[in-house]
């Protein structure tokens, strides 16, 4: 219901140094790449996004391949954000009981 686990988002006050030491240190392929954000591949179909949206946190977890009706529904109790587009996708926030937010995205 609530899809994979498929990427890790950080906001970046460096966005540069990060983006240097996850792609060119750590040897993390772009997957795709815009100004000021990076979709780093970190393997079996999983990403790490570098300057992303996290829903105005540091990080967030977002889980892809959900039904947002059923997901929002089966999440209520946690107040999950309206469902939105974003680029290609839906998708809504919902926050973790110790505050973090994740995305489920369709």
């Amino acid at each position: 219901m609530f899809g994979e686990l498929t990427a890790t988002l950080i906001k970046c006050t460096d966005f540069e140094a990060m983006r240097a030491f996850y792609r060119d240190r750590l040897g993390l392929p772009t997957v795709k790449e815009g100004e000021n954000w990076i979709v780093l591949d970190t393997g079996e179909g999983r990403e790490l996004v570098l300057g992303g949206d996290t829903g105005g946190d540091t990080m967030a977890l977002a889980f892809t391949g959900a039904d947002l009706a059923d997901a929002r529904e089966a999440l209520a109790f946690a107040g999950p954000s309206e469902i939105e587009q974003h680029d290609t996708m839906r998708r809504f926030f919902v926050r973790d009981p110790d505050g973090n937010t994740v995305l489920i995205i369709d």
